[in-house]
């Protein structure tokens, strides 16, 4: 009997292992598939595929430790560095980024804002075709994304006293597919320099005297754009300066943490009690989550080599998120440098298929379009040569535009707007 025990038990420890093993693993997957994203979105941005690109390079382990507590029913009301947080979720996909940051007009290629927003600006439906609410209560959500910094604030305070009016309100507990009795945390995110602003001090005020659950996550890379933030915040540490908000026994408030941005295991052993309290008692809390690198610099407009020095340069590179979490994963026995390997590689090629095959959706229907403006134009070729010269020049384009058929038209139109053949051409510039 005792050997059955001990062989249930080592077998119980082994499954338990392997499981908190295999989760370790998905997790460095998912932060090496975003990063690879980034680092292919900055390439498409600089050869002229997109036209401007921000990502979440540098953010990717703080991003996976905070998506492992984000469950249904919960919001998320965010900025535009989120995109691994979303991939972890399941609430985006790398091909729906690249369809975004070539802004693509098919909602189902983006369907986050057909190609009406900036790139990672996300969305999830909260209503059916038929303008009926979804089951909100049983799904991940998020807001979505705002431009202006800061702007995510108000939005976030309000989804958290959603979740406290469900909870209070008894007029609503019938209401079970928005709310789950306000078990719905809200998280919401924003870049340290943001906080700076109004929006942000206004709703963390708020937030600590509603007693709504709400946390809120600041990335901190140690900059705004290129300002230090020793520049921009008191103490140059947003979560010093707010000392005062602290949550103390009898009084109301926020809870305030520190976060490592590279340290997975510490950030996951606080995060996983720290938001169960604000699920049960809606004690809001910030997440002040330091160190962060930002490997490609602030966007695709510039380059952070020209305001940081080689020290933090250097810095940077040792303490990238991916290099520590990979160090620990290896510390700690749970894989070999093989496996890692394999993973890193699997992420390269998951990026580049989900960006060829975001590509190839985009640009497919502009090339039909310009087969179509071709075949136009055709009769007008033999009232004025320029035109064939317009058309040949359009179909020796390799990358072309929806613009660059609309520019051709309308030159070719002035030319023979009151021909007879002009009429198809008048016909396709209005559809």
């Amino acid at each position: 009997m005792e050997t059955n025990n001990s062989n249930d038990a080592a077998m119980q420890e082994k499954l338990s292992f392997e499981n908190f093993r295999n989760e370790v693993l998905k997790d460095y997957r998912f932060a090496c598939e975003s990063r690879e994203t980034s680092l292919l979105g900055r390439k498409e941005v600089l050869t002229g595929k997109a036209k401007f690109g921000i990502f979440g390079d540098g953010k990717e382990v703080a991003q996976v430790a905070a998506a492992k507590f984000f469950k249904p029913g919960d919001f998320r009301s965010g900025y535009y560095r989120d995109q691994t947080f979303m991939f972890a979720n399941g609430l985006a996909t790398i091909e729906q980024f690249f369809a975004q940051l070539y802004a693509d007009p098919d909602i189902a290629n983006d369907p986050f804002s057909a190609g009406r927003q900036m790139n990672a600006h996300f969305a999830t439906k909260m209503v059916d075709e038929n303008g009926d609410w979804l089951n909100l209560a049983g799904i991940k959500n998020s807001s979505s994304d705002i431009a202006p910094t800061g702007g995510q604030m108000p939005r976030a305070l309000g989804l958290a006293f959603a979740s406290k009016a469900f909870r209070k309100i008894k007029a609503t507990h019938h209401l079970t597919n928005l709310s789950n009795n306000g078990n719905e945390v809200c998280f919401c995110t924003i870049g340290d320099a943001s906080t700076s602003e109004g929006h942000f001090w206004e709703t963390i005020n708020a937030a600590g005297v509603l007693q709504v659950p709400l946390a809120v996550f600041v990335w901190d890379d140690g900059y705004g754009i290129s300002v230090p933030k020793k520049y921009q915040t008191t103490k140059a540490s947003i979560s010093d300066a707010l000392k005062g908000f602290q949550k103390k026994e009898g009084t109301n408030g926020i809870d305030i943490y520190k976060l490592k941005g590279w340290d997975y295991a510490g950030m996951c052993e606080i995060l996983e009690p720290a938001i169960q309290k604000i699920r049960d008692t809606h004690t809001p809390a910030i997440f002040h989550v330091e160190e962060i690198t930002q490997p490609q610099g602030h966007s695709t407009s510039g380059s952070h080599e020209r305001y940081k020095n080689t020290e933090r340069l250097e810095w940077e590179k040792e303490w990238d998120c991916l290099k520590q979490m990979k160090e620990w994963i290896i510390a700690n026995a749970l894989a070999e440098e093989e496996e890692l390997k394999q993973i890193e590689d699997d992420a390269v090629q998951q990026a580049k298929e989900g960006k060829q095959k975001a590509w190839a959706k985009y640009i497919e229907p502009i090339r039909e379009l310009v087969a179509a403006t071709v075949d136009i134009l055709k009769p007008l070729e033999t009232l004025d040569p320029a035109v064939k010269k317009f058309s040949d020049e359009l179909t020796a384009l390799r990358e072309p535009a929806r613009r660059d058929v609309m520019k051709t038209l309308a030159t070719v139109l002035d030319m023979a707007a009151n021909e007879p053949a002009a009429v198809p051409v008048q016909n396709i510039m209005r559809s």
